[in-house]
């Protein structure tokens, strides 16, 4: 049977903290779905990001050292393609800045259509395909935190993006920390 992968990061920045914070210290405080695993080390994601819905390798926009873990669950080819094409659909999307105030605050109802945070988008596509990773749940409500309680969710690694390199860092977008 067919697997796809989710991966799971620590945040370092601002907007990660009142995240840690909201799930009680739970570190990993980001959700993409991982569409492509041929560098383990540095795989491309689809994912919420503070400017909007983007595809592209995770390094793209976080911080090198990075610490992420990648879990699998078994689905069939047509979930698998299910899954990817809501995903890709919502590329460029904005990110809901309204739905995590609403998670902060403990309000699932505050939230904007057609915008996503993380872990909201990921539950949503698996939902769209027919995966109930949580019952009864609705993507709005789900956290990192949430989500990583799915029982479908199997651990497959962690590592770190790699940092630096020969003397010399790598470079990211201004304001791009995890």
């Amino acid at each position: 049977m067919p697997k796809v992968h989710v991966l799971a990061s620590k945040g370092k920045s601002i907007t990660s903290q009142p995240i840690k914070w909201r799930q009680w210290g739970f570190p990993y405080t980001h959700i993409a779905y991982c569409f492509d695993l041929s560098n383990p080390d540095d795989p491309y994601v689809i994912e919420a990001w503070w400017n909007g819905v983007r595809c592209g390798k995770f390094s793209q926009v976080h911080t090198p050292g990075t610490e992420f873990a990648v879990y699998s669950v078994e689905v069939t080819k047509e979930q698998r393609e299910k899954i990817r094409d809501f995903l890709y659909k919502q590329i460029g999307k904005p990110y809901d800045w309204l739905g995590i105030l609403g998670f902060i605050l403990l309000n699932p109802n505050i939230e904007s259509k057609d915008r996503w945070f993380c872990s909201e988008l990921v539950f949503a596509a698996f939902k769209q395909a027919g995966i109930e990773l949580l019952k009864n749940t609705h993507p709005s409500e789900v956290s990192p935190r949430l989500f990583l309680k799915s029982p479908l969710l199997k651990f497959e690694y962690s590592t770190k993006l790699p940092g630096v390199k020969h003397g010399i860092s790598r470079s990211t977008p201004e304001g791009s920390t995890a």
